[in-house]
């Protein structure tokens, strides 16, 4: 890596104790498509207008409720760590309260992305990956959230960042600008084998996101799926919200591209239809992918899922 003598970020990446591990010890099978929530610890999970129908039962320890998650779901996105670096025992644990085949994904604090703008930081952000690290094959993504106000103006910010990312740990960035998405932008992401992260979000639609499957800068894609979140679904408890016809496009353009043998992680948000787990196993079931019972529904059911509950929403639950 070159660096300037003004770098900020300087030397002290080569004397990170960080394990090089290769891209591939990270990577995919081709066509591995991954469906989880943004999240996994909500209140309003263990309600529900019906009562059979929480995610979790109402008797679930707290410190179980990962675990009962990773039962259903074998992706989840870990929100906690854009505020601060996590410590690690609390990695290690997240590691040992999962199955051998879970994956997360980890948000980058804020205080690169949105105090420092990607200009200052570099003991942060060599002590995330390290912690990050902790992981080992867990480790889906690490995700590079920018602010709606970080435009292309401060192109030179993360042209000079990038180069600093530790190699062998998946990086994906999502901007909130929807000028970003040009082909000056692939190039950059692809030179340093960063994914780029699309979605149906509040910043950048289906509409706009969709043709980008075609142009990705890597062979794995990032992909949010979020509703509105002032002045939009304040409970999230059911499936309140009939989004079928965006669902149907993603899990369509999802499928062709794993056919093209390119792989996705895609996390739902409650905002999209107020209620995640109903969200994302609506995915799945559309993906053609294993649709697991909720953590309830194996406490009251036996393991057996049922469908009117746990993946499709009844009508009377929908609104427009």
């Amino acid at each position: 890596m070159q660096r300037g003598r003004g770098d900020t970020y300087g030397k002290a990446a080569e004397k990170s104790r960080i394990s090089r591990l290769p891209f591939s010890e990270f990577d995919v099978t081709p066509g591995w498509i991954h469906v989880g929530c943004q999240g996994w610890r909500y209140a309003d999970w263990r309600l529900s207008p019906c009562p059979d129908a929480a995610f979790y039962s109402a008797d679930t320890p707290a410190t179980q409720e990962l675990a009962s998650y990773s039962r259903t779901f074998d992706l989840v996105e870990v929100d906690s760590t854009f505020y601060a670096v996590p410590q690690a025992r609390t990695v290690e644990g997240w590691a040992t309260q999962t199955p051998r085949d879970f994956h997360f994904t980890l948000k980058l604090p804020r205080a690169l992305t949105h105090e420092n703008r990607l200009r200052r930081g570099r003991g942060t952000l060599l002590e995330f990956c390290q912690r990050s690290e902790l992981l080992g094959p867990k480790l889906a993504a690490i995700l590079i959230q920018l602010p709606p106000s970080f435009g292309t103006a401060e192109l030179p910010a993360l042209e000079r960042f990038l180069p600093h990312l530790p190699a062998g740990l998946p990086f994906a960035i999502e901007f909130r600008d929807p000028s970003w998405l040009n082909w000056r932008t692939l190039e950059l992401l692809g030179r340093h084998r960063v994914a780029l992260t699309l979605g149906e979000t509040p910043w950048i639609d289906t509409a706009t996101s969709l043709p980008w499957l075609e142009h990705l800068p890597v062979d794995w894609v990032y992909v949010r799926i979020m509703g509105v979140k002032h002045g939009g679904l304040e409970r999230f408890t059911h499936l309140q919200v009939d989004r079928d016809r965006e669902l149907s496009e993603w899990a369509a353009a999802l499928r062709r591209l794993a056919l093209a043998g390119r792989n996705a992680c895609v996390l739902l948000d409650n905002h999209f239809q107020g209620f995640s787990p109903g969200s994302a196993n609506l995915l799945k079931h559309k993906l053609g992918l294993p649709v697991h019972p909720f953590p309830r529904d194996n406490v009251q059911t036996g393991g057996q899922l049922r469908l009117d509950l746990g993946v499709a929403p009844s009508r009377e639950d929908v609104t427009m």
